[in-house]
């Protein structure tokens, strides 16, 4: 498996650039449409305006297609203060997250999945110590790797839950958006539905064990079921719950 490219952009400067495949049967069906309209043209080939009209109203409207799983965890502070969302999409290259936090302090912060879907305090897996958002376990890693590395290396190289930093600048806002290829949210032991995704104070270097030498965790969320977007093509739309 290749690793994805990545990119983090805090919100305060240019936004995140990045690609996403898009279908877009709507289109299509438009186009099949109009075909089928030119060949019942009257007279010297000019189309019949019914199927004119008919083939316009097609390619405006958006064509069912097959639910796709999607997920939200709402970010709080230690102390219980809402300070971003994330919102995890199934898609055919993976899980599709797109994160944005608030009060942060300027720089890069470590983001992961974490084991558990518990953001309470817990021993730290390092020292034994009781810390902020403990209960979460160490990083999701279901290939059993037992390595830290870098987001999008192959599940027994690293932990599947590794994720790219995400950078925050000077007003406190970050937000990053990338494509997790070793993790999924339907049923499964890749599943990450029902974890916690975990912000961290500093940055994260990607090698050190067990978590990047990125300090201690400043904000936390449960992932949880989200709407589905039932039409293809179409950005999906999940709020986190309330």
């Amino acid at each position: 498996m290749t690793s994805s490219s990545f990119r983090s952009t805090p919100s305060s400067s240019s936004s995140s650039r990045f690609s996403t495949r898009r279908s877009a049967p709507a289109a299509a069906v438009g186009a099949v449409l109009l075909a089928l309209a030119g060949c019942g043209a009257q007279g010297g080939g000019t189309p019949a305006p019914h199927a004119t009209a008919a083939a316009s109203q097609a390619a405006r409207t958006p064509v069912p297609g097959p639910e796709r799983a999607t997920a939200s965890a709402r970010l709080l502070t230690a102390s219980g203060t809402p300070a971003g969302t994330a919102v995890l999409t199934e898609t055919p290259n993976g899980v599709e997250i797109m994160a944005q936090v608030q009060g942060l302090t300027t720089g890069l912060h470590g983001f992961h999945i974490h084991a558990n879907g518990q953001c309470a305090p817990g021993p730290d897996a390092a020292t034994g110590q009781t810390v902020a958002f403990g209960a979460a376990g160490g990083h999701f890693d279901p290939g059993q790797s037992q390595r830290h590395g870098h987001p999008g290396q192959a599940a027994d190289k690293a932990h599947a839950g590794e994720l790219p930093n995400i950078s925050v600048g000077s007003d406190g806002r970050g937000t990053v958006r990338y494509v997790n290829e070793n993790i999924t949210l339907v049923p499964g032991k890749n599943s990450v539905m029902g974890r916690a995704i975990v912000v961290h104070e500093k940055e994260d270097d990607y090698k050190t064990n067990p978590a990047g030498n990125s300090g201690g965790r400043v904000l936390c969320g449960v992932i949880e079921p989200a709407q589905p977007s039932s039409v293809v093509g179409e950005k999906t739309q999940a709020a986190p719950r309330s």
